[in-house]
């Protein structure tokens, strides 16, 4: 058997296909494909695949992640071609790396994702946010009410924003923010809250927001950082300091 982490990626109209959906995607496709994939035991036996944090609905994504198991393949090339052969527009396999019995799942590996934020081009503010978003990043604490499944509480999303960069030329801003089993900061949470905070209503659906990638954490003796799940350049690679 081989454990495969496939990476690829969501665009176009079918950003508006929910996570439960892409899911029955890819286990047709992974029939139409013929891929020998591994079935669960038991009365009702499913296909062994497992995916990393959902993708909100609307957004766009050069960075997804699906873990698979299967009972036999060529190789890895073979594998992403005859899947990238069934796909419909929009989803595409953009990498696949086999991965060893330690490694842990997507969906509990997952420490940090990428992504880069702008305004629709008929919901952009009648203010400069730029300006405003990088004072309210620097400031020392920002506090904000998350819901719970037991309600709401207050916490701080300063120390769950690791990076950021702002492009004031295309009107928009990079963020590396925590997304783990611990502790994930949310988008459209930032963005709610800052706007909040300058006494601004953010309209409905006016964030235009791509995932770059997700990322996993990487320790060894002397440091610890993070870099994509499949990392081909070790500039992608960041320093984090806990």
């Amino acid at each position: 058997m081989h454990k495969l982490r496939l990476k690829f990626s969501k665009n176009g109209p079918i950003k508006f296909i929910g996570h439960l959906d892409v899911m029955r995607y890819f286990q047709k496709a992974i029939r139409r494909a013929e891929i020998d994939v591994k079935y669960s035991e038991g009365f009702s036996p499913h296909q062994v695949i497992s995916f990393a944090q959902p993708l909100s609905v609307g957004a766009t994504s050069d960075g997804e992640y699906m873990d698979m198991t299967v009972n036999s393949m060529t190789s890895v090339t073979d594998v992403m071609d005859r899947l990238n052969l069934v796909m419909n527009e929009g989803i595409e396999i953009l990498a696949i790396e086999e991965l060893s019995e330690k490694d842990e799942k997507a969906m509990t590996a997952a420490y940090a994702a990428k992504y880069r934020v702008c305004f629709r081009e008929n919901l952009k503010p009648d203010f400069d946010w730029i300006s405003e978003f990088e004072k309210y990043l620097s400031l020392d604490k920002l506090p904000a009410m998350k819901k719970t499944k037991s309600g709401e509480k207050e916490i701080d999303m300063k120390p769950l924003i690791f990076d950021y960069s702002i492009d004031r030329e295309n009107e928009s801003v990079t963020l590396l923010l925590s997304m783990s089993s611990i502790a994930t900061l949310k988008v459209a949470l930032l963005f709610e809250t800052f706007f909040s905070s300058i006494s601004k209503e953010i309209s409905k659906n006016a964030l235009n927001i791509h995932r770059i990638d997700i990322y996993k954490s990487v320790e060894s003796k002397e440091q610890k950082y993070i870099e994509p799940f499949i990392a081909k350049d070790p500039s992608e690679r960041f320093m984090i300091n806990e």
